[in-house]
């Protein structure tokens, strides 16, 4: 259930009235039913193309720190 820091939920009518009724990063409206994504860093609610947006950026910032870092032995 959990990528990279990411719950995938469905948006109910309880998250859209009490929590979230709009994406914390694009605030494009949620609708009900649609596939939403808690960003347990963030504390945040995200639509499914921005979550996909951060974890790529994250994706790519992790390769970036293992190829600057040094290996056990140089």
């Amino acid at each position: 259930m959990s990528r990279n820091g990411f719950l995938k939920q469905e948006a109910t009518a309880e998250i859209i009235s009490n929590v979230a009724s709009f994406c914390a990063e694009c605030y494009h409206p949620v609708s009900e039913n649609e596939t939403i994504f808690y960003d347990m860093h963030k504390f945040r609610y995200l639509c499914n193309l921005c979550q996909e947006e951060i974890e790529n950026q994250l994706a790519e910032a992790s390769m970036r720190s293992l190829d600057q870092s040094s290996g056990l032995f140089s």
